[in-house]
């Protein structure tokens, strides 16, 4: 990757006038806006990757229930009532509506204060609900303790892919916004791991260190915040020009760039597009009476219903759970819960890596088809091999769960985060995101509540419903959802049918030009 050099001083006046010259006469600088889109710096990297830490810390604050529900001083604690199944389903749920209303009240706040202090509240509440966790003695403490966990994991999970994408440069922003699903998943190993590290512990605090360490997680991202600037289109939003240019240099100028001519550009284009925006209305019902925009969340509902339609998240926090009913002790049940977090992982890093080429759409697609394929061959083996001792069978069932967290991680989980929140204009571009995650913890919440107690009752054909809202959610997602690969975020207004102010290689053109002009006068 390029390294970052030290910016020099920044042009803090647009250079529109330039821009919106005739498209014939900037013919000969466009040869030279090519090399001037390649490259992504040291910095924006080491931003995005701190970035990931709320991906981190959203994961972690999700799965610490996963493993915790096998331990067995948890169990002696918690599940030995009547009770004990609606106890887990609760748990699971109160996280999720939690998480849910924390999707929303990060928009006010990321809005009004900037997208590092909304993060930072996010850590601070994560930080008290991880200390209520561990502390808790009664099931109810625990359940309040659970919905505040949600609501900071909800703030940060909708709010940090808004900062990422915002800072990230065109080209390789699938890649740096997909870290986010990186984030979670690798948290998912470190939950999975201290689950399995401490069921070893012969005491009766052994269930309440790994929410120790999630308290720990929650206070190392509040720190790491310090290490990333605010967002440039916010503060280019709230009349911070100067700021904002000096932030996009120091982002995106590298070797192949050295002058900053696609920052500079950027902030051509950035600040043209903030205008055209400023004075346009704002709110949810503004956004489902307009109907660009009224598609943009009817892109962002239906991306996670499709995502949490294949049953991800039911499925990933009950792993161990499910092991059990396939007849794995304890110990077997947090070793294969590892064992699939690797797996997903493994998903996550292909992600990333293709979906600049290959697409977004594509890829949700491919994942869409592959998932419930995967579902149906799964669904006929826990209606024949559940609660069995037919070994050959249990293998094959236990097999399809890894293979189903690679699929799912390798197509759809990075690529949703990174469409559903590039696909908003800046002004809106925060309530986008609750509207994205909204879906992601309402769908989320509706097949994981019931999950215990479906399995209970229905067993094998509550995998069918994930089949069933898989397929036809993929099918309409194919026809009604555009491409967004390699465009800058205020491009892809263009394929929502919304006017583009500058079109970022005119505004390159122009730099590369005024550039060469200068050079010459000189």
């Amino acid at each position: 990757m390029d390294q970052t050099e030290k910016p020099k001083e920044v042009q803090t006046e647009p250079v529109l006038t330039s821009v919106t010259r005739n498209s014939s006469e900037l013919r000969s600088s466009k040869d030279d806006v090519e090399s001037h889109l390649g490259g992504t710096s040291s910095r924006v990297i080491q931003v995005c990757v701190t970035a990931a830490l709320g991906g981190f810390l959203y994961g972690f604050s999700a799965n610490a229930m996963s493993g915790t529900l096998a331990q067995t001083s948890f169990v002696a604690l918690f599940l030995t009532t009547a009770d004990a199944t609606s106890r887990m389903d609760a748990l699971l749920a109160s996280f999720l509506g939690g998480a849910f209303v924390g999707a929303i009240v990060q928009a006010p706040l990321s809005n009004r204060w900037g997208r590092r202090k909304a993060s930072l509240a996010a850590a601070l509440i994560s930080i008290i609900a991880g200390v209520l966790q561990s502390a808790s003695y009664h099931i109810a403490m625990l359940l309040v303790a659970r919905v505040l966990c949600g609501i900071g994991a909800g703030m940060v999970i909708a709010n940090s892919p808004v900062y990422m994408s915002e800072v990230a440069p065109p080209r390789t922003r699938g890649l740096l916004v997909g870290l986010q699903g990186v984030g979670i998943v690798t948290a998912y190993i470190a939950c999975s791991l201290c689950g399995l590290i401490f069921s070893f512990v012969q005491n009766p605090v052994q269930w309440r260190l790994t929410f120790v360490v999630l308290t720990v997680v929650a206070v190392g991202f509040a720190c790491s915040l310090i290490f990333v600037p605010e967002s440039p289109r916010w503060l280019m939003e709230k009349g911070k020009e100067h700021q904002a240019r000096l932030e996009l240099e120091r982002l995106h100028r590298t070797k192949s760039d050295p002058n900053g001519t696609l920052a500079r550009a950027e902030a051509t284009q950035i600040k043209a597009q903030v205008d055209a925006e400023r004075h346009l209305p704002k709110g949810y019902i503004y956004i489902f009476k307009t109907p660009h925009l009224r598609k943009r969340a009817f892109c962002s509902i239906l991306l996670w219903v499709m995502g949490q339609g294949t049953g991800i998240t039911a499925i990933a926090n009950l792993i161990p759970v499910l092991m059990g009913g396939l007849g794995f002790g304890n110990t077997l049940q947090l070793g294969l819960g590892v064992v699939w977090t690797v797996a997903a992982i493994m998903g996550c890093i292909v992600n990333v890596t293709f979906i600049d080429r290959i697409g977004r759409v594509k890829l949700l697609v491919i994942g869409g088809i592959t998932n419930a394929a995967i579902l149906s061959t799964m669904t006929a083996l826990v209606k024949f091999y559940l609660n069995t001792t037919y070994q050959p069978g249990i293998n094959a069932l236990v097999a399809l769960y890894f293979i189903f967290g690679f699929a799912f991680t390798s197509t759809i989980e990075c690529t949703s985060y990174v469409y559903g929140s590039e696909i908003w204009p800046t002004h809106l571009r925060s309530e986008g995101s609750t509207i994205a995650y909204a879906s992601f913890f309402g769908n989320a919440l509706a097949y994981s509540a019931p999950i215990n107690l479906a399995l209970k009752n229905i067993g094998w054909k509550y995998y069918l419903v994930f089949v069933a809202v898989t397929v036809v959610s993929t099918a309409i997602l194919a026809v009604y959802f555009p491409e967004t690969k390699n465009l800058t975020l205020e491009e892809i207004n263009a394929k929502f049918g919304d006017e583009v102010a500058v079109d970022l290689k005119d505004a390159i053109a122009a730099e590369v030009d005024g550039g060469t002009s200068s050079a010459k006068t000189e």
